[in-house]
This record gives C-alpha cells, sequence and structure tokens, in this order.
C-alpha cells in the first residue's frame, strides 16, 4: 500500500493538515464535536513514530493528544516539520529514528522520555529509540479521542488504513505488539491481533509506563531492544 502522507509533500498550508481522502469525516466530525473531542487539524497529524517497518516491538495507542500546555510551550509548531518528515518515513534525527527521546525534544514534549526511562535504564537511549516503534488507532489530535460515528462514515480513515497495512506487515515479522490504549478499536480493525501470539499489555490500563512493575513482559520486551 502506498504511503498516502507522500501528498504532504506538496502541503504549503499552516493551518489545516488533513489528508485529502479524511477531510470531509474529519469536518463533519468536528461540526458537533464539543471541545474535549474536538479534532486539531491545525497540528500535523501523528500516525506513527520510529522505525515501523523494522522495529522489533510497537506500541499501539488510540490517538495522539492536545495538551495546552505544550501549545503554549509552541511545541506543535517547532516539531511540525520533523512530524511532517516523519509520516513521509523521512527520519529528522536518524540516529534516534524515535525523536521523541532526544534531549531537546523532551523539553517540550517529555510523555515517552518518562514511559520509556526504564527500558532505556535497562539498555540505553538508542536502543529504545531504534527498536521501539509507535502507532496510533487514529492520527489526529484531540483532549480526548472518540471514535467517528457510523452515521458520519461506516468506513475507516484512508491514513488508519495504511497505519493498519503496517501493523500486518509487522505481524508477519513477527514483532511484538504492546497495546497500550484501543484494544476494541485495534481488535475490530485487525481481526488477526486478538490471536495473535506476540501481543502484550500492561498490568494497567491507565498507566502506559512500561516499567516491571507495570509490564510482566517487560525483561522480554529488554531481550528484544539489547540487541
Amino acid at each position: 500500500m502506498e504511503n498516502p502522507w507522500i501528498e504532504f509533500q506538496n502541503n504549503t498550508k499552516q493551518d489545516y493538515f488533513v489528508l485529502d481522502a479524511d477531510k470531509f469525516v474529519i469536518d463533519k466530525f468536528n461540526e458537533t464535536a464539543n471541545e474535549a473531542f474536538r479534532i486539531h487539524t491545525e497540528i500535523m497529524p501523528a500516525p506513527f513514530m520510529g522505525n515501523v517497518f523494522e522495529a522489533p516491538v510497537l506500541l499501539l495507542l488510540s490517538n495522539p493528544g492536545f495538551d495546552e500546555e505544550e501549545e503554549r510551550k509552541n511545541y506543535y509548531t517547532r516539531y511540525r516539520n520533523f512530524w511532517k518528515n516523519e509520516i513521509q518515513h523521512q527520519p529528522s534525527i536518524p540516529e534516534l529514528p524515535l525523536f521523541c527521546l532526544d534531549d531537546e525534544y523532551a523539553n517540550y514534549s517529555d510523555y515517552w522520555q518518562n514511559k520509556l526511562k526504564y527500558l532505556i535504564k535497562a539498555t540505553s537511549k538508542e536502543k529504545v529509540a531504534k527498536n521501539i516503534a509507535i502507532f496510533n488507532f487514529f492520527p489526529y489530535h484531540s483532549k480526548k479521542y472518540k471514535n467517528i460515528s457510523k452515521k458520519i462514515s461506516s468506513d475507516y480513515l484512508l491514513s488508519q488504513k495504511y497505519n493498519f497495512y503496517l501493523l500486518e506487515k509487522a505481524i508477519e515479522r513477527k514483532a511484538t505488539i504492546i497495546i497500550l490504549r484501543g484494544k476494541k478499536f485495534w481488535y475490530k480493525a485487525i481481526p488477526e491481533l486478538e490471536k495473535y501470539k506476540n501481543v502484550r499489555f500492561t498490568n494497567s490500563y491507565l498507566n502506559t509506563t512500561l516499567s516491571e512493575k507495570n509490564l510482566k513482559a517487560f525483561d522480554e520486551i529488554v531481550q528484544k531492544i539489547d540487541r
């Protein structure tokens, strides 16, 4: 499947970042969505991050959030081109495919540095950045995630279908998949995930920190990363 985000090569807009094929559904959803669920179309999407073609460990979530403090820090604008590169599979920091682990980046958004700190301590920042990739079920930002109503669309967005394609390729290469958020959505979209033997979960659905206490497969993941 061809990467639909390639069309962003020619996107010169500075306030509307939505795939052409997704626009009708996104705009229709936003017509009635309250502020908590409103999709922030002025922010570059974040469907995935990292070495999505080769990483042996994948983390699955619902969608990228929207943080007012990060907006205040000008994070979304400062790293817009990083994300534009990312969705076209052009790493902005080649030695750190998971560029959210970059120290300067963490000054603006330290979410993943905190969630992955125990794996980093057990291996290294470079190994974690190379061997873990992150996928969002829905690529666009909002404070809280709400699934698109079937009244608006009975099909998945083109952007979502590309993520599903990448996940299916990861299953073929027997990657370990840790579902952190949106299990029922992922299972419905990719039915083979429910029976896939390499799926793992954290002990707490509310806590996405990958630590020894919160992840039974912690040692397994360390071995996958520390290679």
